[in-house]
């Protein structure tokens, strides 16, 4: 017969820190269900099960519901790798995926499943799992830091921050529990603290979400879209001041300096960053900075190609002439704009 559930005063504070953040995480995934926001509703789900497992109370009370909470406690690294692609780069495509590549995926999960569920998480993979959930985190950190300066969308840059800040700190707490307070962990103050600051963050998410007025629009648009390359000198006579100043300064050859950014382009323009980046996206419709560069390196390099007096100067000359740092990105631009290789497309002119 089970010991009756013994809680303190702080106990129960805690316990009602966990269950109303909870209860908005719930009207919160009610609310992303009709939105079909299926990536964002498994990391909320996996985000109760942890604030309900991580309770003051002893594991022998859950009974059958631990195992599914702790399945879902750990899936919580994968729910949020989902949430960040799709509001960053766009819908993880499954199609995309190679066959044997879902099969080790399905067989990953169906694991998982059994480890957790019937083995209740005991064994030396829920040390694997751990590594491997924060080999994850580390690569989401990677792409998360990699992909910020050349953002264009200022909802998929706020994106990149809020998931830099959160991995930070939490590797950092989490590197200072393991390394120095390990005690901390079951303190009751720090239970207590957890659940608050949950409380805090799921109630500031939930109402930037369901107010109007805060609403965070959806950023991601799939995977890297091709561009049609703009003449340099093309302009709208719809298009903004700061648009025309900056296709002259791009004609000028403002392009081929060797690791041109938004802050410094926008420096030599004495704008705002903010200011450009809003400009290059609404108005000429690149949601990548590189992409931007590129529609001018792009078809600089190929009036080089295509010139007979100039057959003998390497391709890596030209390339690293127009602004390229290297021949691999070069060659991937090239392969990405103009569907064949510089020295295919070269060869084209030569004959």
């Amino acid at each position: 017969m089970q010991a009756d559930i013994l809680l303190s005063g702080v106990h129960i504070v805690d316990l009602f820190f966990r269950f109303s953040a909870v209860g908005v995480l719930l009207g919160l995934l009610l609310r992303l269900t009709h939105q079909r926001q299926y990536w964002d509703m498994a990391a909320i789900v996996c985000s109760m099960a942890y604030l309900l497992l991580t309770a003051p109370i002893d594991n022998v009370h859950y009974g059958v519901l631990r195992p599914p909470l702790l399945l879902l406690t750990d899936l919580t690294t994968v729910a949020l790798f989902g949430a960040y692609w799709t509001h960053v780069h766009g819908a993880i495509r499954f199609s995309a995926l190679p066959a044997w590549l879902w099969c080790l995926a399905a067989l990953w999960l169906a694991w998982v499943c059994v480890f957790f569920l019937i083995f209740a998480g005991r064994g030396d993979y829920h040390d694997i799992h751990h590594v491997v959930s924060f080999a994850v985190l580390v690569y989401v950190l990677i792409d998360a830091v990699r992909g910020l300066a050349d953002d264009l969308v200022e909802a998929r840059r706020r994106w990149r921050l809020v998931v830099i800040a959160g991995i930070s700190c939490y590797m950092a707490v989490l590197t200072l529990f393991e390394l120095t307070l390990l005690g901390v962990k079951d303190h009751w103050l720090f239970s207590l603290i957890n659940s608050a600051v949950a409380l805090c963050i799921s109630t500031v998410i939930t109402y930037r979400v369901l107010h109007p007025a805060l609403k965070i629009s959806e950023a991601a648009s799939g995977s890297d879209v091709r561009q049609d390359n703009p003449s340099p000198d093309a302009t709208s006579p719809s298009q903004s001041p700061l648009a025309v100043r900056l296709h002259k300064h791009m004609a000028e050859g403002a392009y081929r300096q060797n690791g041109l950014s938004v802050s410094a382009l926008a420096e030599q323009l004495d704008v705002p960053a903010h200011q450009l980046r809003k400009v290059i996206n609404n108005e000429l419709g690149f949601d990548n900075f590189t992409h931007f560069i590129n529609s001018y390196r792009i078809p600089a390099v190929c009036e080089v190609l295509k010139d007979p007096s100039q057959s003998g100067v390497p391709i890596l000359t030209i390339a690293l002439e127009a602004g390229f740092n290297s021949i691999a990105p070069f060659n991937r631009a090239f392969k990405h704009n103009m569907g064949d290789t510089p020295r295919a497309y070269r060869d084209r002119f030569q004959k």
